[in-house]
């Protein structure tokens, strides 16, 4: 178990705020580090590679369990092969008073408790996924229990009834809506009453949008009375290992693993540390999509795009794999900070409304 850290010294962190941390250890994913103007264990998420022993400049999201988590907003001035040792010339504390005083013009400060503080931090530097599927909207699974099913028009109801209902419900589930007018179709993933994915395609926009905007589209075209909605529930460990691949953060690959021998690696890795992923099974000679869900550690399911089929049975996805050893194999991990107090994971459905 992790040493406990001095509350004295979290005091003085808030989300948003700029921090130096020292490179320790690579980590799926990201680096361990240490902040150490108080000697503070971290996690620094990124793409990438670093030297060990570096500083960097990052943004202080949150604090859970003992380790801190940050968000990348500087690389260091030296690119590096991983392990080497470092070189570095500039120093970061020394420019860091007059940079937390200049406001970063690309992340600007939402006013708000610390909570939605850390989750606007987190979700405004998370990349673009880019789904490379007919419809895109296909990605997120379909009800498991149709009982929960619901379909109707917009009309029938009101956008504002509709917000009310999944907010205050605090529904975890599906949205998807498509809209003639607009040529257009849309899936919103809800866990616990806000979005933690969303997916908008549409044929004068093909290019995939980042996940809020993609939200703020969706809530548009879901103003028109003739937009077709369909909501049900899904699991919670479910939902949240989806949303890893729209608000984790993706594991970069330097190895020469087959698919299958990946996919034991990471997963033995994920349940050493209770991690809650999405890993994203390519296979090259059917060119179909397979999505595993991780929850805490645990395989909870697998999603079969093309045939839009879910399983619980983990020798389906070994029987792929072993059909198409080649597959690609690629993981995005969900923070555990993301559903902790430190904060109130997802975008507010209201808030994006108003945008």
């Amino acid at each position: 178990m992790s040493k406990p850290l001095n509350p004295w010294k979290l005091s003085g962190y808030k989300p948003g705020q700029n921090v130096v941390c020292r490179i320790m250890n690579a980590e799926p994913g990201g680096y361990a580090v240490l902040i150490p103007k108080d000697n503070l264990p971290g996690f620094l998420p990124t793409q990438e590679r670093l030297r060990l022993g570096d500083e960097v400049l990052a943004t202080f999201v949150c604090v859970h369990n003992n380790r801190i988590l940050l968000s990348a907003r500087f690389s260091t001035s030296n690119q590096a092969v991983q392990g080497a040792p470092s070189t570095q010339t500039v120093k970061w504390e020394e420019q860091l008073d007059s940079i937390n005083q200049a406001p970063d013009p690309n992340q600007p400060q939402q006013p708000g408790p610390d909570a939605d503080q850390a989750f606007s931090i987190w979700a405004s530097q998370q990349p673009t996924r880019k789904f490379h599927l007919k419809r895109a909207i296909d990605l997120i699974l379909p009800p498991i229990h149709v009982d929960s099913l619901n379909q109707f028009k917009i009309a029938d109801y009101d956008l504002e009834w509709l917000i009310t209902d999944l907010e205050g419900g605090m529904r975890t589930g599906c949205v998807k809506a498509s809209s003639e007018d607009r040529l257009s179709r849309a899936a919103m993933l809800l866990y616990r009453g806000r979005a933690v994915g969303c997916i908008y395609g549409c044929k004068s926009m093909p290019d995939t949008l980042p996940t809020e905007q993609s939200l703020q589209t969706m809530l548009t075209d879901l103003s028109l009375p003739e937009t077709k909605v369909m909501i049900y529930d899904l699991p919670e460990n479910v939902t949240l290992a989806m949303s890893a691949l729209f608000l984790g953060y993706p594991v970069t690959r330097s190895d020469d693993y087959d698919a299958r021998s990946y996919m034991d690696y990471i997963c033995s890795w994920f349940e050493s540390k209770g991690q809650t992923a999405c890993l994203a099974i390519s296979l090259k000679q059917t060119m179909a999509t397979c999505l595993v869900f991780i929850y805490k550690g645990q395989f909870c399911g697998a999603f079969y795009v093309e045939d839009q089929k879910f399983t619980q049975d983990k020798q389906f996805v070994y029987e792929l794999l072993r059909n198409d050893p080649n597959s690609s194999v690629e993981a995005s991990i969900l923070p555990p900070e993301m559903t902790s107090s430190a904060v109130r994971f997802g975008f507010s459905l209201s808030m994006a409304r108003k945008a």
